[in-house]
C-alpha cells in the first residue's frame, strides 16, 4: 500500500490537554488511579480523562464532563461540593458540583507562561535561574504532569508536579502563584505527594526526599529520610507524627516533624502506593502488589487486612470507619475493615 503522507507533511497534534474525555461505559472497570469523598459521593479519577461518581455506595457509576483527556492521577475534595483533579499536561482541573462536571483552571503551557512572567517580575535570589529553568521546559512543550493536588479549604491549596513545579492558590484556583522560590530543592526533585492535617505539611519526592512546611519562613523545609529511592506519598497522622511511604515497600515514620524517621517493617517488597487516616484513627496502606494493611497504634505497626478481589491498588479514600474505596489497574472496588 501506498502511503497518502507526503513528504515534509507533519501530522497535526490532538493535545489531550484540549479534547475533552471520550464517553465509556467501562469507567468503573478502568485503570483508576486515585479517589475521594465528596460528602457522601464516591468520585474516581484515572487514565484518559475519565472521572467517575456513585451516590449509591458504589452500587451504580456515573461518567463526569471532563473538558481534558490527560491522564488524571490525583482528586481532592475539601467540601461536599468543591473539588480539583491533576495529571499529565498539567492540568487542574475543578467541580462545583460534587464531581459531576469539570472545568479547566489550568494547564501545563499556561503554567509555564505564568511562572516565566512571575519570576520575569520577582526580586527573590534565584529568580533569573527559576527563568531560564522554565523558558527551557517551555521549548520542550511546557506541558510538564502535576502529580498531586491538595486543597486545605474551598479556597487555599496546592498543586505539585515534576521538577520542583509547586503552584498555590487562595481564591479558589481562579489565580495561581509560583512557590518554586519556596523549597530547599536545589536539585529540582519531582515532588509526588503533598498532604496536610492538624496544621502540618508536607511534601516527598524523589531520592528519600521529605519536605516540612515552615510557617515562620513560609518555605517548604527539607526533612529527608534515610531511604534513597522515590517516596510516593504521604500520611499525616496528627501536628508531629507523619508517615512516608514508597518504592520496594519502604516506609519511615517521624514523631517529631521529621526531624528523625525510623523504619517501619510492613512485609513486602511491593511499592506502597496509598495511604489515609480513617476516622476512628487507624492507618490504612495499600500496594501495587494488592496488600492492604492497618495500623491501630499511629503507624507504628502494621497488620494485613484480607480484601474480597485483590488488584494492584493505586489509592484509597475512607468511607467511613470499616468501608473504604479501592481503586486501581481494575477499576473501583469498596471493601470492608474488620
Amino acid at each position: 500500500m501506498i502511503s497518502s503522507i507526503q513528504p515534509g507533511t507533519a501530522l497535526a497534534f490532538d493535545n489531550p490537554i484540549n479534547i475533552a474525555a471520550s464517553p465509556s461505559k467501562l469507567g468503573a472497570n478502568s485503570a483508576l488511579l486515585a479517589s475521594a469523598m465528596a460528602g457522601s459521593r464516591i468520585v474516581a479519577v484515572g487514565s484518559r480523562g475519565i472521572i467517575i461518581y456513585s451516590d449509591d455506595v458504589g452500587a451504580t457509576w456515573k461518567q463526569a464532563s471532563v473538558p481534558a483527556g490527560s491522564d488524571l492521577v490525583s482528586v481532592s475534595f475539601p467540601s461536599a461540593k468543591k473539588g480539583w483533579a491533576v495529571g499529565h499536561g498539567g492540568v487542574v482541573l475543578h467541580s462545583v458540583d460534587g464531581g459531576s462536571t469539570w472545568v479547566k483552571q489550568l494547564d501545563g503551557i499556561q503554567a509555564a507562561d505564568l511562572t516565566v512572567r512571575y519570576y520575569q517580575a520577582s526580586m527573590a535570589p534565584d529568580a533569573a535561574a527559576l527563568v531560564e529553568r522554565e523558558k527551557s521546559l517551555q521549548a520542550g512543550g511546557g506541558t510538564q504532569p502535576l502529580l498531586d493536588v491538595y486543597f486545605e479549604s474551598d479556597t487555599t491549596g496546592f498543586v505539585v508536579g515534576t521538577f520542583n513545579r509547586i503552584f498555590r492558590t487562595e481564591d479558589g484556583g481562579k489565580t495561581w502563584t509560583p512557590w518554586m522560590e519556596r523549597t530547599d530543592n536545589p536539585g529540582e526533585l519531582h515532588f509526588y505527594s503533598i498532604r496536610g492535617r492538624a496544621g502540618a505539611l508536607y511534601l516527598t519526592g524523589e531520592q528519600g526526599a521529605v519536605w516540612r512546611f515552615d510557617k515562620a519562613s513560609q518555605r517548604f523545609v527539607a526533612a529527608p529520610t534515610p531511604y534513597k529511592g522515590t517516596l510516593f506519598g504521604l500520611v499525616v497522622i496528627d501536628s508531629d507524627a507523619v508517615l512516608a511511604f514508597g518504592m520496594r515497600g519502604s516506609l519511615y515514620r517521624s514523631s517529631d516533624q521529621g526531624r528523625n524517621w525510623e523504619k517501619v517493617p510492613l512485609g513486602t517488597p511491593a511499592g506502597i502506593t496509598g495511604g489515609t487516616v480513617l476516622p476512628g484513627g487507624g492507618i490504612l496502606l495499600t500496594t501495587q502488589a494488592g496488600g492492604v494493611n492497618i495500623s491501630r497504634d499511629g503507624g507504628k505497626h502494621f497488620q494485613p487486612v484480607k480484601t474480597s478481589r485483590p488488584m494492584a491498588y493505586f489509592g484509597l479514600a475512607p468511607m467511613d470507619d470499616k468501608k473504604i474505596v479501592l481503586v486501581g489497574a481494575e477499576g473501583v472496588r469498596l471493601e470492608s475493615i474488620q
